[in-house]
């Protein structure tokens, strides 16, 4: 055990099983590793199992519909009614517990709106369709369906299964009085409107027995007036502690206004949702194990949490999919090591809105059942060159040296970073300002050779003799035809933040993609009176869905902002900026400082005049095309691990 963290690595019991650790991995529904298969597929239980290796005590997986189910063309939904699915279910739990976990499973399927049914009409509340109530005989089915998936699970070796009964789920539904408006025995009173929530618990105990761990997650509170209060969540508690093994306690419910909390982000602090947990120990009246979640990755904080007595367990999985190692580091005593999670969202939004489970830190994510690819060493040492010290010339420079390549990393300006560096001065950014600072020193820590402040040329390069050059160069802001555009006083996006104290009270940006939202935002959180001008109709198109919904949400709260779409300008002067409103009309914005955030272009003339520099010559990241730190990770990932 290392000494630096030995709260969290110590064991505890849990019912009648023993978790080696206290870092336990909660249940993300990988729908993009299912292609319509009842069963996991190999990628999804190289995934679950990769938890397990990471060293986690107890991994839950998703993606078991509790409820006999078809395919809907989206979710991952395993079939534990048919025997043939089974088979590979067992297999899972068995990869699971190789690496020393134990194996749970989460009894999904009832959604938000589970077979056409809410709880009642007071669903409506949460912007929930259909609003049908669900009628006492489905409830009852239901009941009864939780023991048989639970059976199901414990028959294929799983140690658990998890209900989910918070975030405005079918379950928490009815527990909330915001949204359980019924008049029969199912609602009303916190007693009744438990009722559905305790009969399906006893049903699990009965069918599977008292070995069998049962985890329950619910809101510790829904946020919004009138939902569940932590007073009431302990309550409940209360109410099913002698039925249950533990209990996580989060927050928030799946509604737009809350995804912020429920899940958070970079505009709330570190680990926000504590206090929530900490406040089940504090009243003295839970006698089982308690989950802290949201946004828990650093191992010192961690470790802080359970020494300071605010949870018994520490649930995570941004955490372990950003450092597929995160806990084994903690035995080795290396947290400063663990790969942080940028809180993007990434992940979420890949799995569940796209075709491949992606990370924008850590490029083998969705790729674990194929690592021999990574895996394989070069038969021999090459000597590799890197021109660009931002994210992808970085990840590029690091996975080259880990392979036992001789690395040099030239990078033209003091510092490395890239475009990463303007993080550091805008606070809702930290968790991508800690990964900036994470790379840079896994570079210092390394055998990559830097060299600042050396522009490198093709005669320097071809007289290296580099086996190959990766070319990271990145990209420059974007000018459009636009008159006055061109000229000094209109301040490049990326290049305010080393000088912010020069922007004047009145600012205008011009561009509403992320970059110029997040731009007007930070300035508008500074005291300055901003105007965001966008020519399409929608801000912030480009960013991931869910972060898209986190930056609205913050963008709407700021007073000092003022967000024009449909606005295409048409001239610049350095007082003022002239546009087209959506109707065609002519208006004006006075502006102090003028702020262009209307793209990124690739820095083709400099690629070009570095090619042929060795035999073989990769372009990564923004050079390629202006994207996102996710490729960038991924491009300069893969062109060192084919030197």
């Amino acid at each position: 055990m290392s000494n630096e963290y030995p709260n969290l690595l110590s064991p505890l019991k849990v019912g009648n099983r023993i978790l080696k650790n206290r870092l336990i991995t909660g249940p993300s529904t990988l729908h993009s590793a299912s292609n319509g298969e009842q069963y996991p597929t190999a990628e999804a239980i190289a995934h679950f199992a990769g938890r397990a290796k990471a060293g986690a005590a107890l991994v839950t997986c998703a993606g078991v519909s509790f409820t006999p189910t078809g395919d809907d063309g989206m979710h991952a939904s395993w079939d534990v009614y048919k025997p043939n699915s089974l088979n590979a279910l067992a297999h899972l739990a068995e990869r699971i517990h190789y690496h020393g976990a134990l194996a749970s499973m989460e009894l999904g399927g009832g959604g938000m709106t589970g077979g056409g049914y809410a709880v009642s009409d007071g669903a409506l509340l949460i912007n929930l369709e259909p609003g049908r109530e669900m009628p006492k005989e489905e409830i009852a089915r239901l009941v009864k369906c939780y023991g048989d998936a639970a059976a199901a699970c414990r028959d294929a070796n799983f140690d658990g299964v998890f209900l989910h009964m918070g975030h405005g789920l079918q379950v928490g539904q009815f527990l909330s009085p915001l949204t359980n408006k019924r008049t029969d025995e199912y609602g009303g009173s916190l007693e009744n409107r438990a009722r559905y929530a305790i009969e399906a618990i006893d049903e699990i105990r009965r069918r599977v027995g008292k070995n069998f761990l049962i985890e329950v997650r619910i809101s510790g509170t829904e946020i919004e007036e009138g939902g569940i209060g932590i007073e009431e969540a302990i309550a409940f508690t209360e109410m099913i502690q002698d039925r249950i093994d533990m209990i996580h306690v989060s927050c928030g419910m799946h509604n737009p206004k809350y995804m912020t909390i429920t899940h958070p982000c970079g505009f709330l602090p570190s680990v926000p949702n504590v206090y929530l947990a900490e406040a089940f120990k504090k009243s003295g009246k839970i006698k089982i194990p308690v989950v802290t979640i949201g946004g828990i990755q650093d191992l010192d904080e961690a470790e802080g949490i359970l020494a300071d007595g605010k949870a018994d367990l520490l649930c995570v999985v941004r955490g372990v999919i950003a450092d597929t190692d995160l806990v084994n580091k903690a035995y080795e005593g290396r947290g400063d090591d663990v790969t942080p999670c940028i809180k993007c969202m990434r992940c979420h939004d890949s799995t569940v809105f796209g075709h491949k489970f992606l990370c924008a830190v850590n490029p083998v994510i969705g790729m674990e059942h194929e690592l021999s690819l990574v895996d394989a060493k070069p038969a021999k040492a090459k000597k590799v060159a890197v021109v660009g010290g931002g994210p992808a010339g970085m990840k590029a420079a690091l996975t080259a040296a880990e392979r036992g390549h001789d690395v040099t990393l030239f990078e033209k300006s003091g510092s490395l970073g890239g475009v990463l560096k303007f993080a550091a001065h805008v606070p809702f950014k930290y968790p991508l300002n800690n990964f900036r600072e994470y790379l840079v020193k896994q570079i210092a820590k390394s055998k990559v050779t830097v060299k600042l402040n050396t522009e490198a040329t093709k005669a320097q390069l071809l007289a290296g003799g580099y086996d190959k050059v990766i070319l990271a160069l990145g990209a420059e802001p974007l000018i459009l035809p636009i008159p006055g555009m061109a000229e000094p006083f209109v301040r490049k996006a990326v290049d305010i933040y080393d000088d912010l104290a020069s922007v004047g009270n009145r600012v205008v940006v011009i561009g509403g993609g992320q970059v110029g939202c997040e731009t007007a935002l930070h300035l508008a959180m500074l005291g300055k009176k901003v105007t965001l001008l966008e020519m399409q109709k929608e801000v912030a198109p480009d960013a991931s869905i869910t972060h898209r919904t986190e930056l609205l949400l913050e963008l709407a709260k700021e007073k000092n902002l003022t967000i024009v779409t449909g606005a295409k300008c048409s001239s610049v002067t350095r007082d003022r900026v002239a546009y087209l409103d959506a109707s065609g009309k002519t208006a004006e914005v006075p502006a102090d400082s003028i702020i262009a955030a209307t793209g990124m272009k690739p820095r083709t003339e400099t690629v070009e005049a570095l090619l042929g520099s060795a035999k073989r010559v990769d372009i990564v990241g923004d050079c390629v095309r202006a994207r996102t730190v996710e490729n960038a990770m991924k491009e300069g990932f893969y062109s060192a691990l084919n030197v």
